[in-house]
């Protein structure tokens, strides 16, 4: 039986410390969330076990994602910004770590620099058992990059199927990378609504089934490429008024309503 996670509630003024007791009484099975270098995950971590969550994976930094590109001192710090998150997966025990190889519609230039410090990443992260999970996002050349110079299957693709239909709907990202496919990022949207002009105010991270996303069609994706994992949500609470009338149990439910809509279409496909 697929298990049922959920990130921390993106844009939530709720304390994490608050909502993951909320996110297993909804009856969730797991969670992720952000590591910017602040959060206290060793508090979260012990949280999690006391309430029986599986702390699945560690969204890694990506405000500064461009500066793996840039030459010089930016590009290398950065680098270490990102090795002590890998390294604070390892001290909780979460050995998945989630990273954007970009941020934005305009990044540098792919660079032999920018490659190479992805691979001295993966290798350092690999040297402490953590996967790195490179995450689609805006319609730019530099995920093909890096998924092509790190070939170690070790390492894999975090499948952000909301990413997918409102930036890249003309990419079939699972016959890129379904076979090295590791974990998902499920919200909704409404698809690119200015043709021309891909930005990040069309992904929404609504609800499963409050938007354009065909569910049957993603079920099936993940059949042909006997995805076994967690169905993990992204969503957040902020994206419709109805949303934020809720109550964070009344919202938390009808999230994990919708993956186990999810899961049962799944289970359906023989």
């Amino acid at each position: 039986m697929y298990h049922i996670n959920i990130s921390t509630i993106v844009g939530s003024s709720i304390p994490v410390e608050e909502q993951i007791p909320l996110i297993r009484q909804a009856g969730f099975d797991g969670f992720f969330t952000l590591h910017t270098g602040t959060e206290p995950l060793d508090v979260w971590a012990r949280l999690a076990e006391k309430t029986g969550l599986d702390f699945e994976t560690i969204h890694g930094p990506f405000q500064y994602a461009n500066r793996m590109w840039e030459p010089g001192k930016d590009g290398d710090d950065y680098l270490d910004v990102l090795k002590a998150s890998v390294l604070a997966c390892r001290q909780i025990q979460v050995d998945k770590f989630i990273l954007h190889t970009t941020v934005g519609n305009q990044a540098p230039e792919i660079s032999r620099e920018g490659l190479s410090r992805f691979g001295r990443l993966c290798d350092y992260a690999k040297s402490l058992g953590v996967h790195i999970c490179f995450e689609n996002i805006e319609p730019l050349p530099h995920l093909k990059a890096v998924m092509d110079f790190v070939t170690d299957p070790f390492h894999g693709f975090c499948w952000d199927i909301g990413h997918n239909i409102c930036y890249t709907p003309h990419i079939d990202l699972m016959e890129r990378y379904g076979c090295r496919l590791m974990c998902l990022h499920i919200h909704d949207n409404r698809g690119v609504t200015r043709p021309g002009n891909i930005d990040y105010r069309d992904d929404l991270h609504l609800l499963p089934f409050d938007g354009v996303l065909d569910w049957d069609w993603f079920a099936e994706k993940l059949k042909e490429y006997h995805y076994k994992g967690p169905v993990t949500l992204e969503v957040s609470n902020q994206s419709l008024p109805e949303y934020r009338a809720m109550s964070a149990e009344d919202y938390l439910a009808a999230a994990y309503e919708r993956g186990c809509r999810i899961r049962e279409k799944l289970c359906q496909i023989q």
